[in-house]
């Protein structure tokens, strides 16, 4: 920008940005786009849609697990119902647990008074590798929490 020339003091990024005023967020998706196509970006969303049907089927048929509605998008819910503590505070300390683990994040929500660990599968660095990890820190956890 001819203006920045003659300038002494430290360039402002908004003075040097395309759109001279923040970061360009929109070019993080249009040059992708322009580059590849829209091909790539179908596969990602494809495949977290798969993963997240996949976590969701996997946990349904691990015993003691509950599993939220059957998920549209790339987001599912469940908890673990122990047989001799309340769910909720379980789910509370179980999440704490996979927090703390540090490999993989997952969040919660409270529906209706009722507490449930949220995987939500938006990351492209995501794929099939994790989610078994995912279910493997959760089957540990699990373990080591009901003893």
């Amino acid at each position: 920008m001819q203006d920045t020339l003659e300038a002494d003091e430290e360039i402002s990024p908004a003075d040097i940005s395309p759109e001279l005023t923040k970061h360009f967020r929109g070019m993080r998706m249009w040059l992708p786009l322009k580059l590849y196509g829209l091909k790539p970006f179908r596969a990602s969303l494809e495949e977290k849609l798969y993963l997240t049907r996949y976590l969701y089927n996997s946990i349904k048929q691990i015993k003691g697990f509950e599993t939220g509605p059957e998920p549209e998008l790339s987001v599912t819910m469940f908890r673990y119902i122990p047989t001799n503590e309340d769910a909720n505070s379980f789910n509370k300390k179980l999440i704490q647990a996979i927090q703390k683990d540090g490999r993989i994040f997952l969040s919660s929500t409270t529906v209706n008074g009722i507490f449930w660990i949220r995987v939500a599968v938006v990351i492209f660095r995501t794929h099939l590798e994790q989610m078994d990890l995912l279910l493997k820190i959760i089957k540990e956890n699990v373990e080591e929490l009901s003893n």
